[in-house]
């Protein structure tokens, strides 16, 4: 009985087991996914997938991640709005790789694993999440871009010279973006608004921006602070136009404080385009002609207007030989992009700066506000102390001359050591100070001889006299003896008379001696080289 009651548990649990095994069968069949389908219950974001083939999914997985991307982002710019799409402005977005195990829910293990895995996607315990990204800078650039119309800087007062007298602009003020603090903005409103807004607002962050030089400020510039003027041959037509033409591209510069001016930058470039002529110029110890020859002397000029307003000078360089415009040590040079004459505003006011030609000179001045003691007294003085002789002359053979040729095709220069003292006189008492060194070099003189050899001249056989032309030349001689006889007290007269002339101008009785050349070297002793020749102002 006892086993009778053992078997028929038994077989009660078996049924009961059986009737479970064959409802979880059949709920599994009911409830499971086809093969080629998303379980029920998964979402991507909002976007419910339940149901959907791979392909169906991912269209609309896409379209919403399309919808996201394509909201606005309304930006404020100072009262004016700036619209664009979220994607255009630096966000991207993604769901990542989701359907492949989006598509093996329910599908990937036994009977058991996969009836639960569709019981937990049916209470929503599988959601996929779109991801959002930003490109920080490509957002930053579009603020910066679209920003430019609405934020205009501050604007300085101008200063402008009209029929010789001075013009004062008002200044304005700018408006600025805090760009990073707008980024910050943006960036909050996006990550707050629903995926199914179509319009992200976002007020950006600006600021007043007010102008360093005020109308005020302008208006103190208004006194002459340094002026001067050198000369040149107006008759060298290409050169007298590059003069005129850089002076032109330099007068009206104004210079803000703390502005540094280049004379290469502005001039620049020595083109026939740019208004520039060949003239001549150093290269390499010679005069050579190129486009631009004689701008040195504009910024040489310039140089010495700005030493007499005493501003700070940033750089300066010498020429390579003397030039004959101003003495040793006053000039500045430029050359290419490694020899540039530039200066400093270091005054609290804006200077201005006016130049140009008149005749045979080209001056600078340079207008500021004068804060110096009217007592202080200024003057530049050029030393030189030592001299370069130019040695021997560069001898050039041309065999297409006769030995006999010879040119001078380029006068010699003599080279030089020198400095330049400041001394400034103010409440009585006098101050030197050094302001630059500057060597010069010697260049020798530069002669083409020729080369070619010249046939020496055959002499013609001369005849021999006949007894006739002997008799001839004897009444010839006779009859001259007797002339010069006759004739002697003539040329007494005439030689006394002339010898008395010469005698009168030129006591010792011979020629007048010719007159020397000063020596270069005396005057160079004072510290002034003359005698250069005329084609040191080349530059």
């Amino acid at each position: 009985m006892k086993r009778r009651g053992i078997m028929a548990a038994f077989a009660v649990i078996i049924v009961m087991f059986a009737i479970i095994g064959v409802y979880v069968y059949a709920s599994y069949s009911r409830i499971k996914p086809d093969e080629d389908k998303i379980c029920n219950g998964i979402k991507v974001d909002s976007i419910d997938i339940s149901g959907m083939t791979e392909e169906e999914a991912s269209v609309a997985v896409n379209s919403y991640i399309t919808q996201l991307g394509s909201r606005n982002l309304v930006l404020d710019i100072n009262g004016e709005t700036v619209t664009s799409r979220l994607d255009e402005a630096g966000y991207s977005f993604s769901a990542g790789d989701f359907l492949d195990e989006a598509m093996k829910i329910g599908k990937s293990g036994n009977m058991i694993d996969n009836y639960r895995q569709i019981k937990a996607a049916a209470q929503g315990n599988y959601a996929y999440k779109v991801t959002m990204a930003l490109d920080e800078e490509k957002l930053k650039k579009y603020i910066k871009k679209n920003s430019k119309k609405m934020c205009v800087g501050a604007k300085n007062a101008e200063i402008k010279m009209e029929d010789g007298k001075f013009v004062y602009t008002k200044a304005k003020e700018g408006i600025s973006i805090d760009t990073d603090r707008t980024l910050q903005l943006v960036k909050e409103a996006v990550e707050a608004s629903g995926g199914n807004e179509v319009q992200i607002p976002v007020t950006a962050e600006v600021k007043v921006q007010q102008p360093e030089i005020t109308e005020e400020t302008a208006a103190r510039c208004k006194d002459k602070i340094g002026t001067f003027t050198t000369t040149f041959n107006s008759g060298n037509v290409n050169r007298t136009k590059n003069l005129a033409n850089a002076a032109r591209l330099i007068s009206g510069t104004v210079l803000y404080p703390g502005d540094t001016f280049s004379v290469h930058d502005t001039i620049s470039p020595l083109t026939e385009e740019n208004g520039y002529y060949e003239a001549a110029s150093y290269n390499n110890g010679k005069v050579e002609d190129s486009l631009g020859g004689g701008v040195c002397q504009v910024s040489t000029t310039l140089y010495n207007a700005v030493l007499r307003a005493e501003l700070e000078i940033a750089e300066r360089s010498p020429h390579s030989m003397v030039v004959s415009y101003v003495k040793p040590s006053m000039d500045a040079a430029i050359a290419g992009d490694y020899k540039d004459f530039k200066f400093k505003n270091d005054t609290s006011v804006p200077i201005y700066i006016q130049g140009g030609t008149y005749g045979n000179s080209i001056y600078f001045t340079i207008y500021g506000e004068e804060t110096r003691s009217p007592d202080r007294t200024i003057r530049f003085e050029s030393e030189v102390t030592d001299t370069i002789q130019p040695g021997a002359d560069k001898v050039t053979l041309d065999k297409t001359k006769p030995e006999s040729y010879m040119a001078v095709t380029q006068e010699a220069h003599i080279g030089y050591k020198a400095k330049l003292w400041k001394i400034v006189k103010e409440n009585g008492k006098e101050s030197k100070t050094q302001i630059n060194s500057s060597t010069y070099s010697a260049s020798p003189r530069y002669v083409t001889r020729g080369a070619k050899k010249e046939p020496k001249p055959t002499p013609k056989p001369t005849k021999r006299p006949s007894d006739r032309d002997r008799e001839d030349n004897s009444r010839g001689e006779k009859n001259g003896n007797s002339t010069r006889r006759s004739l002697g007290g003539t040329t007494g007269g005439n030689t006394g008379g002339s010898t008395g002339g010469n005698s009168a101008g030129n006591p010792a009785g011979g020629a007048a001696p010719t007159q020397q050349p000063a020596d270069p070297s005396q005057d160079a002793a004072a510290g002034i080289p003359s005698q250069m020749d005329p084609q040191q102002a080349v530059q």
